[in-house]
């Protein structure tokens, strides 16, 4: 059963036997077959197949009539990926999360629970998202998904409705950082520093970004993407992805994270070390896109020996010494190239930080390179 049933007469919760739409003025029931059914302290627990709710969101007015928070938000990123996850693994959809139905009353009569006058206390979005999704794919297809379902009575709800409307007070909520604990290749990093007894200071931010400035990948556009905390938000949130699969694989190695650390670092100060003079004009390049000059400065080292643990070549060397006479080099070549390009576009600061200018000022077109600079 899947609908809100109008009762007949009194306060009772007759007319079960009738399913149908919901009818304004009269008490509505939602009539429940779960899968599984649990009395705890402070109300009832369900599992049920998803398609029985969805006739909970009918009409227009079902935000209203449900006191849920707020009405359904249809430009929500969220309800997008939820939305497609119903219609492309709805076994998956109830997996996650619960739902939070408060009722006058609930009365069960063999299998069947019967709710008087259900509420929306949280989860209202995926209600209405389940009413989408049999419309558009079929009772059938929702009842591949088990959705948990809590459902509190008088005076319970009112309470728990009150801690539901603040709960964003006692979440921490996720960030694109927590998906790293899932990549194993970081858990071997760390255990890697471990028993080479090498204590990190760095965050992963700075690690990121380092394999991104060394790595050997044909053009800018990973030191582009990590440049702002939300391009690095952005790779970080798939580790799945090729442009993460480029800088975290099996092939990094704790050496050289390090190598690649000092060497962004020694690049980085050998910039911050040149005169404002140096700065002025079209030099305002060097601190509006460090990680290009510092991109450009690194392809003199011999990146495919990064993480080559038995390489011969001194790295140490390379980077304290010859690293930052090729930093400063890059600066002035770079410089010299936005001024002979002109102005950026759009003019100004912000002109020098879209990934075509830094394509343009390294020699590339970015019309030519589109496809391949996003495989780098």
């Amino acid at each position: 059963m899947n609908q809100l049933i109008p009762s007949h007469g009194g306060g009772g919760n007759g007319g079960t036997d009738q399913p149908g739409t919901y009818a304004p003025g009269a008490e509505p029931v939602l009539a429940l077959r779960p899968r599984r059914l649990t009395r705890f302290d402070r109300g009832w627990a369900l599992q049920v197949a998803a398609g029985e709710l969805a006739g909970l969101v009918a009409g227009p007015e079902a935000a209203r009539r449900l006191r849920a928070r707020r009405g359904f938000l249809y430009e929500s990123a969220h309800n997008r990926e939820l939305a497609l996850l119903l219609r492309l693994r709805p076994e998956e959809f109830g997996r996650v999360g619960q739902l939070a139905l408060g009722a006058e009353s609930i009365r069960i009569q063999g299998d069947v629970v019967e709710l008087t006058r259900p509420e929306s206390i949280d989860g209202f979005q995926r209600l209405t998202l389940l009413a989408r999704a049999v419309a558009e794919s079929g009772r059938a297809h929702l009842d591949r998904s088990t959705v948990r379902l809590e459902v509190f009575t008088s005076p319970e709800r009112e309470h728990v409705r009150r801690l539901h409307d603040v709960a964003d007070l006692y979440l921490n909520p996720a960030t694109a950082q927590d998906c790293l604990r899932r990549c194993p290749e970081l858990r071997r990093l760390v255990e890697e520093f471990e028993r080479e007894g090498w204590l990190p200071r760095f965050s992963m931010a700075d690690v990121t970004r380092a394999l991104a400035c060394l790595s050997a990948a044909p053009t800018p556009y990973l030191s582009h993407l990590v440049a702002t905390d939300d391009g690095l938000d952005g790779l970080w949130a798939d580790i799945s992805s090729p442009h993460y699969r480029t800088l975290i694989h099996p092939g990094v190695h704790a050496v050289g994270v390090l190598r690649a650390l000092e060497a962004r670092r020694t690049a980085r100060q050998a910039l911050a070390q040149l005169p404002k003079t140096a700065r002025a004009g079209h030099g305002r390049l060097v601190g509006d896109a460090p990680d290009l000059i510092c991109w450009a400065a690194c392809r003199h080292l011999p990146l495919h020996q990064l993480h080559d643990e038995r390489s011969t070549t001194k790295w140490d060397r390379l980077i304290d010494q010859e690293l930052p006479a090729w930093t400063v080099s890059a600066a002035h070549d770079y410089v010299a190239r936005s001024r002979r390009a002109g102005p950026p576009n759009p003019p100004g600061p912000a002109g020098d930080t879209g990934l075509d200018r830094w394509l343009q000022l390294a020699g590339m077109s970015p019309a030519s390179l589109a496809g391949r600079s996003r495989k780098a």
